[in-house]
């Protein structure tokens, strides 16, 4: 990712700290910049690897105890400060937005994390931690060894800027959900054969997680639906030309069916259960595969061979 050289690359395309390489070889005079870049990552990630085996630990352990979240929403508020100078950095200095593969995966575990550490004051969302801050230290390693793409676009006009925003906040709260619906699954199957598993006590109540997750499909859908329609009816301000069927629309429309589904099912039959949470989950892997599916393929994959 850097060079092994004292050389900076060519011209206009900016690194993961926000430097941009210029024609031929000149001095590179950013090498204290880029330090403290490095350091910032590692701290981060041995910082998030340290929350995921506390977390880890406390479950297994001590499940019937009280779990200090107090503390842990304390710790995390400057973690994820610091999180969002190492992801906005670049995107500042260079005043284009990353979309790589990497650096989009890192900004939805961080805009995923806000909303974790955001809710936590109003909801119980204990065990999240159990997956989200693994995903934080996988995203961390992808944008610094996967970052993709490194040309970024420059948001010209308030479309194009609700379209990113609109999309990465449904991302975010469909990745919370799916969270959600994933511990459902657990702990009604640990209930279901009468297990008294370390779940049982460090989870939410189940109905608790059912509510939690039927709010964040709707703030989702809501967010999904503004993304999709911006896409759609101003294509030339958003992608700069007219509207066409892509792979990524296509799977968008199948994630927001299953989703508008779901809520509908929700609202006239009361619908819960084992289906509902699967049905999120594959809700979820489509809308994956509309855009990060496709950059992972394309950006690493492709590029690699």
């Amino acid at each position: 990712r850097y060079p092994l050289d004292n050389c900076l690359h060519r011209k206009g395309v900016p690194d993961k700290i926000g430097l941009f390489y210029t024609t031929g070889c000149v001095c590179d005079t950013h090498a204290p910049e880029r330090l403290s870049m490095t350091l910032l990552f590692v701290c981060l990630l041995l910082i998030y690897s340290g929350f995921s085996l506390f977390v880890i630990h406390f479950w297994r352990s001590k499940p019937t105890q009280t779990y200090p979240l107090k503390q842990e929403l304390m710790l995390l508020a400057p973690v994820l400060l610091l999180n969002g100078v190492w992801l906005w950095w670049p995107i500042l200095e260079s005043q284009r937005l990353l979309l790589g593969f990497g650096h989009a995966m890192a900004m939805l575990s961080w805009i995923t994390l806000i909303l974790y550490w955001c809710g936590s004051y109003f909801y119980r969302l204990q065990g999240l931690q159990l997956f989200l801050f693994p995903i934080a230290v996988i995203s961390l390693l992808c944008d610094f060894f996967l970052p993709g793409a490194t040309a970024g676009v420059v948001v010209d006009n308030s479309a194009f800027a609700l379209h990113i925003m609109s999309s990465l906040l449904a991302y975010s709260l469909f990745a919370l959900a799916t969270l959600l619906a994933w511990l459902m699954l657990w702990l009604a199957r640990d209930l279901r054969q009468h297990r008294l598993s370390p779940s049982v006590s460090f989870l939410p109540p189940l109905l608790s997680i059912e509510k939690l997750m039927f709010q964040s499909l709707t703030m989702g859908f809501v967010s999904l639906t503004i993304a999709l329609l911006s896409g759609m009816l101003f294509s030339e301000y958003v992608f700069g030309h007219a509207f066409t069927w892509t792979h990524k629309i296509i799977f968008g429309l199948a994630s927001w069916v299953i989703y508008a589904a779901i809520l509908v099912l929700r609202w006239r039959q009361g619908a819960r259960g084992k289906k509902i949470a699967m049905a999120v989950i594959v809700g979820f892997v489509l809308l994956m595969l509309a855009y990060a599916g496709s950059k992972f393929v394309l950006e690493i994959v492709l590029q690699n061979h």
